[in-house]
């Protein structure tokens, strides 16, 4: 009987390995046995695999929310997942399995196991979150978690603390230095450290796994046919590292049919909270401004152009950062599918990263805001400031006078759109 031995408990990068030879070379799942070397066995920790296997010609194309679904059972604390998820992949190639089948006992396992992990992870990065903190010293947390779920918080846990800390579970033990990661064998207790047998983390394996195994597939977001299904897929998108230190994707929301469409730069700290766009501070003044140049925000599609919360902590703040050219370009896939389903009359851009983003050269506000110009198809562009801009003003001189001017940028936008009808103010 053919044996796979795993370097480790989610030694994804092995077990996809494996399973895509075995399943073409149409190996059955009772003829296969799953192993996991001892911890230790390798002298660096996810340096690299027990076992290399040759690459197959394509038998099976994951979808990027299938390879999330296997990524997150991998952690489960269970020694047959390896068997059940190779099973999956068996009986989807040779079998004829629908991912769709909603009473397959082996795909209700599968959607239990997501849960069970996601819910662990939770309860796990809202103790680091405590943890993180106290700042106490030593910084060590001692955390036993139901599942294998360590690993692939490691990059969470990195941009969450940067000063140097431990985390001490049953079955694995994971450092930070501040500028490396490493792990050793798991414990109940905290042991002298003289006896810690620490393995470095290879290449990055750890602070690098997650968006190794979860990168979105274009080819599901541009044939996604409406917004309920795309917003669907991208609450797990891992595209860029922003995924890890915010809460949540917060993606548009509005009618799919709007006649005008907003985008914004990205979720704020509230935002990244309720997981909507615009309900902050900033989005209090953009419903208003809308109110006053007659539009209504449920007649609105609004989204932005990142769809997670950039931030660094200050105490126990949350501090507004804002996104890199990087972050854009991984969440241009979201706004063009977007873009593509709306297919608004008229998109109004909401400060420089919106625009930028939009037409894909560098924008100046001052130059380009209050006047209409053609996009592309039958949509018209528009570009404005950012409603969190009117905050930062100094004064409250300025802060009427801009405001006016961008509620007058709204009016142009309403009457292009034919939805000029002022909200109904109270005396």
């Amino acid at each position: 009987m053919p044996e796979v031995v795993l370097a480790h408990q989610v030694d994804f990068a092995t077990w996809h390995s494996a399973s895509r030879y075995f399943v073409h070379l149409g190996t059955v799942p009772e003829a296969l046995h799953w192993t996991v070397a001892p911890i230790g066995a390798e002298e660096q920790y996810g340096a690299g695999t027990a076992q290399t296997y040759p690459a197959p010609p394509p038998v099976l194309t994951l979808s990027r929310r299938f390879a999330v679904a296997l990524g997150l059972a991998l952690q489960l604390h269970d020694p047959a997942r390896f068997a059940r998820l190779y099973r999956i992949m068996y009986r989807l190639v040779h079998d004829g399995l629908e991912l769709t089948d909603l009473h397959d006992p082996d795909l209700m396992w599968l959607r239990q196991s997501m849960v069970a992990v996601r819910a662990d992870t939770v309860r796990f990065r809202e103790a680091f979150s405590a943890f993180s903190m106290q700042q106490q010293t030593p910084a060590i947390l001692q955390n036993t978690p139901e599942h294998y779920i360590l690993e692939a918080n490691a990059r969470y846990c990195t941009q969450r603390n940067a000063r140097p800390w431990q985390v001490v579970t049953p079955y694995r033990r994971m450092e930070w230095t501040g500028n490396a990661l490493r792990f050793a064998a798991g414990t109940d207790a905290v042991p002298d450290e003289a006896a810690v047998q620490w393995q470095a983390d290879g290449a990055g394996i750890w602070l690098g796994y997650a968006l190794s195994v979860m990168q979105p597939q274009r080819k599901d977001v541009a044939e996604a046919p409406n917004l309920a299904l795309l917003g669907a897929e991208a609450v797990d998108c891992r595209a860029c590292a922003l995924w890890e230190p915010a809460s949540r994707t917060v993606f548009g929301e509005g009618p799919q049919n709007a006649k005008l469409m907003l985008v914004g730069e990205q979720p704020g700290d509230q935002e990244d909270q309720q997981g909507r766009p615009f309900v902050g501070p900033a989005g209090q003044v953009l419903d208003k401004a809308l109110c006053e140049a007659g539009l209504q925000r449920h007649q609105v599609y609004v989204t932005n152009a990142v769809k997670h919360f950039h931030f660094i902590w200050k105490g126990s703040r949350r501090l507004h950062q804002k996104p890199q050219a990087e972050h854009v370009a991984a969440c241009r896939v979201w706004l063009d599918a977007e873009r593509r389903l709306v297919r608004p009359a008229l998109l109004v851009m909401l400060g420089a990263t919106a625009a930028q983003s939009v037409l894909q050269k560098p924008v100046t506000i001052s130059a380009t805001r209050s006047r209409l110009f053609h996009l592309e198809g039958e949509t018209q562009g528009l570009v404005t400031v950012h409603p969190s801009y009117l905050l930062r003003l100094p004064d409250e001189a300025s802060r009427q006078r801009e405001y006016a001017r961008f509620v007058e940028d709204l009016r142009l936008a309403a009457h292009y759109v034919g939805q000029a009808d002022p909200c109904a103010t109270e005396e």
